[in-house]
């Protein structure tokens, strides 16, 4: 079976997965259903991610932030 190629439209679409999966965790994480204590598994993956989802976060943010070879400038933060 072959791999899906990657579009601009797939990126979305995982971009948005992988925000809605962070959403799902913060929210039953905030809801206190699940006491971490008793889930030291979660703790050991959670805490890596976390970490990477920074590190690639960041250079995300540089490969975005740098202008376009075409000379046009790279689109502005919003506040």
């Amino acid at each position: 079976m072959t791999e899906k190629k990657w579009t601009p439209e797939r990126v979305r679409q995982e971009v948005y997965d992988a925000r809605t999966k962070l959403f799902v965790v913060v929210k039953v994480l905030e809801t206190g259903s699940i006491d971490l204590r008793e889930r030291a598994e979660w703790v050991l993956v959670i805490k890596p991610l976390l970490t990477e989802l920074v590190d690639f976060s960041n250079q995300i943010l540089g490969l975005i932030e740098k202008p376009a070879d075409s000379g046009e400038e790279a689109p502005k933060e919003r506040s």
